[in-house]
C-alpha cells in the first residue's frame, strides 16, 4: 500500500490581492516587528498615565532631558536635602482619575474573538493593567483608550 505524499501548497491559485504593492512589502516578520513595538508602547504610555512604579517613563532623566531641550522647564526636578522630587503633570492621573479609566475599561464588552476579555486584564485593587498580550495593546490603543481617557485629561497641558 502506497502512503499519500504530503503537500505543502495546500492553495492551488494565489490571489491577484497578493500582487497588491501593500502585499509585497507586509511580511511576517515586518507585522510582528510593529506589534512588538506598539506593545511597548502601549505599555509605556499605560504606566505614565497610572504612574505604576517601575514602569512610568515619566523619571528624572526624562525631566532633565526636558531641560536640555528648553522644554517645560517647570517640571524640573527639585532637590530637597539629599532627596528629589517630580512635580505631578498633567498627563499624570490622579487617584480618583485611576479610578474612573479603570472602572471605564472594566465595563467594556467586546465581541467574542475581538481581543481578551478586557475586564480581567482591569485591576481595581491596584488600578492598572495586567497581562496585556500584542493583540491586547493593539485593541486598547486603537479603540478603547481614546474612549477611556475622554473627559479625563485636560484640554490643555
Amino acid at each position: 500500500m502506497k502512503k499519500k505524499q504530503f503537500v505543502s501548497e495546500i492553495w492551488k491559485k494565489r490571489s491577484i490581492f497578493f500582487y497588491l504593492p501593500y502585499w509585497c512589502k507586509l511580511d511576517v516578520k515586518h507585522c510582528l516587528d510593529v506589534m512588538h513595538i506598539q506593545k511597548n508602547v502601549c505599555d509605556s504610555l499605560i504606566g505614565t498615565l497610572l504612574n505604576i512604579k517601575g514602569k512610568t517613563k515619566d523619571g528624572v532623566n526624562a525631566r532633565l532631558d526636558l531641560i536640555k531641550m528648553n522644554i517645560r522647564e517647570e517640571l524640573a526636578p527639585r532637590e530637597v536635602g539629599k532627596r528629589t522630587y517630580l512635580l505631578a503633570t498633567c498627563y499624570t492621573l490622579l487617584k480618583k482619575e485611576k479610578t474612573s479609566f479603570c472602572e471605564c475599561l472594566k465595563g467594556v464588552k467586546v465581541p467574542q474573538g475581538y481581543s481578551s476579555n478586557v475586564k480581567s486584564l482591569v485591576s481595581m485593587n491596584d488600578l492598572k493593567l495586567i497581562g496585556l498580550k500584542s493583540h491586547d495593546c493593539h485593541v486598547l490603543m486603537q479603540q478603547l483608550l481614546p474612549m477611556a481617557i475622554r473627559g479625563i485629561l485636560p484640554k490643555k497641558c
